[in-house]
């Protein structure tokens, strides 16, 4: 093992290696929808409801987010990969263009494949190296039953049944 600090690379392995969920994180930039994939996502208080995510600082949604000051949590079905990889990579305008969302009022926008939908009032900001950290107030949560969720580990999408 070594003493020395890890290499970019070391570290994406390491993390790469804990399984997480995949989720898109959307919000409102004036009337247009915005939203990213993003998986550095969890909770952080049961009472009050906190949760927190995490969005690089080039990331095309961070000032959106930061000025909109609501977000919502849409985390993936099993067979969310299609959604993930356009929210990923696709121009930020073209990313809601095949998938409906809808938003309560006041609230951030929701896909309607997400079996899980938290909405959220931004709480703090912190700046941590190469990221944002957000943690956010659940203030209403939406799910399915029974849908397994789209999850990443080690650069590939395995299923909970076994299956990749």
């Amino acid at each position: 093992m070594s003493a020395s600090p890890p290499t970019p690379q070391d570290w994406r392995w390491a993390m790469g290696y804990f399984p997480t969920g995949v989720t898109i994180v959307t919000t409102w930039d004036g009337d247009e929808p915005v939203g990213s994939t993003i998986n550095a996502f969890c909770s952080v208080s049961l009472e009050p409801p906190l949760l927190l995510i995490c969005l690089d600082f080039k990331n095309p949604i961070r000032e959106p987010f930061e000025r909109a000051r609501i977000f919502g949590v849409n985390i993936l079905p099993q067979d969310g990969l299609p959604i993930a990889q356009r929210f990923a990579r696709e121009p930020l305008g073209g990313r809601f263009c095949e998938f409906p969302y809808r938003a309560a009022p006041g609230g951030a926008p929701q896909l309607a494949a997400a079996p899980v939908f938290i909405d959220c009032a931004l709480e703090q900001l912190h700046a941590a190296g190469d990221h944002l950290i957000a943690v956010g107030r659940g203030r209403r949560v939406e799910h399915a039953p029974d849908v397994s969720p789209l999850l990443y580990h080690r650069g590939q999408f395995p299923r909970l049944d076994g299956g990749v």
